[in-house]
């Protein structure tokens, strides 16, 4: 199995500020920063290619995302706008979202993958490897995913 990563969208001139591909379902989803981009209403641009190449695009409203109740579209146009704000880098932020889906992916491998659209409570996840990361006397793993947690309790 492939996935094609998409980057820069060269239509419209949208500036991306995250891409990822996922092999296991060959799918990928990129977040954008419209060129009407306000900061003041953070609201991104979302495509998502599936293993076909079939696209879907929305638009996400960052400071409306709920980390306890959303799906991953949602959550990582939350995690880039923190990113893009200042507020933490992007190993605090959007990489972080992107290894608790992995995590989140591996512990249903034996059912169907978890899908971009999705809804989860990522406060939860976070937790659980908060938590592991605490039983194996990873520390510093510890305290880093209690900083993206952080980010999430609103």
């Amino acid at each position: 199995m492939t996935a094609t990563l998409h980057g820069a969208d060269k239509e419209t001139g949208d500036i991306t500020v995250f891409s990822g591909a996922e092999v296991v379902t060959g799918s990928s989803i990129s977040v954008y920063k419209t060129q009407d981009f306000d900061s003041e209403n953070p609201v991104y641009k979302v495509k998502i290619w599936d293993k076909t190449g079939n696209v879907t695009e929305r638009m996400v409203d960052a400071s409306k995302v709920d980390p306890k109740n959303c799906d991953t579209a949602e959550m990582y146009a939350y995690t880039a706008s923190l990113k893009e704000s200042g507020k933490g880098s992007f190993e605090d932020t959007v990489l972080k979202a992107a290894v608790a889906k992995a995590v989140k992916n591996a512990e249903q491998r034996n059912t169907a993958s978890w899908s971009f659209s999705e809804k989860t409570d990522w406060v939860k996840i976070v937790n659980e490897i908060m938590q592991s990361k605490y039983s194996y006397g990873d520390l510093k793993g510890y305290m880093e995913w209690k900083k993206f947690l952080g980010f999430l309790d609103k």
